[in-house]
């Protein structure tokens, strides 16, 4: 069994830079602690653009890996978004299911990290995400946002990857109450005829980490989307998503 972290970092501004000098060595410093094969896909890879947007590549290129059996049974694979800064290193991201992942910070079911078991079931799980079936029938189809005045757009034009994941375990789009006080965390809170998973399965195969792995937000937030807070100590993965100022020299210990 090996354990790989990967991370896309493919900037062409001084987030590149900040991510070479900053957040790379933290990674780096992590996967030697915790016995992680590093990996980092940068500009000077060729990656084909998956449905015109990079988000993709998050799993495509596991699904590529998998299928080209440089990935397989019994391996772990950890992903993060390059926006983000390890806090804590003595904590171990790896999956103890076969899919574990942050509910962050803004109460949003992120897939900005994520960690895989590969077997059976996490396999499927990454070709459902992936399914160009299930892309062209859901991707146009509009859906309101209750947090603004129930205006009507495409979750998976705005979300794509987060989106398929949703409609796969039937989550609601939104909500302003924590989804961890929601039943089964949200699970079949907006269930439909694709939801393909059912409540036992969920259970059975997905690790929900709280939000101090995904912190899109600081304590003192006054955004309305900070729904769950955490506190600035309790940080284990400071994530500077929706183009945040990457201030991550305040979290260095």
């Amino acid at each position: 069994m090996k354990k790989i972290l990967f991370v896309i970092a493919r900037y062409k501004d001084n987030r590149q830079q900040i991510f070479d000098t900053k957040i790379s060595p933290r990674n780096r410093a992590y996967c030697e602690k915790h016995g992680f094969k590093y990996v980092e896909v940068r500009n000077e890879h060729h990656i084909e653009t998956f449905r015109n947007n990079p988000t993709w590549w998050k799993f495509t290129i596991l699904r590529d890996a998998i299928n080209n059996n440089k990935i397989v049974d019994g391996d772990i694979v950890t992903h993060l978004d390059a926006d983000m800064y390890i806090v804590q290193l003595d904590k171990d991201y790896a999956s103890r299911k076969s899919f574990t992942y942050s509910i962050d910070s803004g109460n949003t079911h992120c897939m900005g990290n994520y960690s895989i078991k590969v077997n059976s079931w996490s396999r499927q799980l990454i070709n459902n995400i992936l399914s160009e079936e299930r892309y062209q029938k859901l991707k146009d189809i509009e859906t309101p946002h209750i947090a603004f005045n129930n205006h009507m757009s495409s979750f998976w034009n705005q979300f794509r990857e987060q989106a398929s994941w949703y409609s796969l375990a039937g989550i609601q789009r939104h909500s302003d109450i924590p989804f961890v006080e929601l039943p089964n965390n949200g699970f079949h809170s907006a269930k439909t005829e694709d939801t393909i998973y059912t409540l036992d399965e969920l259970n059975e195969h997905v690790e929900i980490l709280p939000a101090s792995w995904n912190a899109t937000h600081e304590w003192n937030s006054s955004d309305r989307f900070n729904i769950n807070k955490v506190r600035d100590e309790d940080i284990v993965i400071r994530h500077y998503a929706g183009g945040q100022p990457w201030n991550v020299e305040k979290w260095k210990k």
